[in-house]
């Protein structure tokens, strides 16, 4: 049997979660991914152990919760990118189209597909994404989009969070 290792990436796409839950099927990019930016990490929330007096060693352990966590940054400030990031609207037509702020900063529920370079795809069933903009306002600084997730559970039963393959 041969190892598959997942190196480097390819892409990493969204797609509006499915009317009933499932994972999305029209993915997009946002733009290139800035170099040395993506990432996806996984913690545990410490384990839960059950203890009693009569018994030196925990009598009972549930597991902690899992927390998948995706973060990547992109370049691209179009409006309509814009929007699928920050949220807000746009008013008038490209190239002169412009987009603007909402009111309240907001979660966008995706799903997701990171692509490697190397290996099978990751796909996200359900993220939770927020998104932050940086501009280092210097000769050598580019516009930067923060884009950042929480790996929810699906709302569709049957559904796995993730699925590489």
């Amino acid at each position: 049997m041969s190892e598959t290792k997942l190196l480097g990436v390819s892409s990493i796409q969204i797609s509006d979660i499915a009317v009933d839950g499932d994972v999305g099927t029209t993915f997009a990019s946002l733009g290139n991914t800035y170099k040395d930016t993506a990432e996806i990490t996984q913690e545990q929330d410490a384990d839960i152990e059950h203890e009693y007096e009569e018994l030196d060693e925990p009598g009972e352990i549930v597991p902690g919760v899992k927390k998948t966590k995706l973060k990547w940054i992109v370049t691209d400030f179009t409006p309509a990118n814009l929007v699928k990031t920050l949220g807000g609207t746009t008013t008038g037509t490209a190239p002169d189209d412009v987009w603007i702020a909402p009111a309240t900063s907001s979660i966008n529920e995706k799903s997701v597909k990171v692509t490697p370079k190397s290996g099978k795809p990751i796909t996200y069933a359900r993220v939770a994404l927020r998104a932050t903009y940086n501009y280092k306002l210097t000769r050598s600084g580019i516009a930067q989009l923060t884009i950042e997730g929480r790996v929810l559970a699906p709302k569709k039963a049957g559904v796995a969070s993730c699925k590489i393959g």
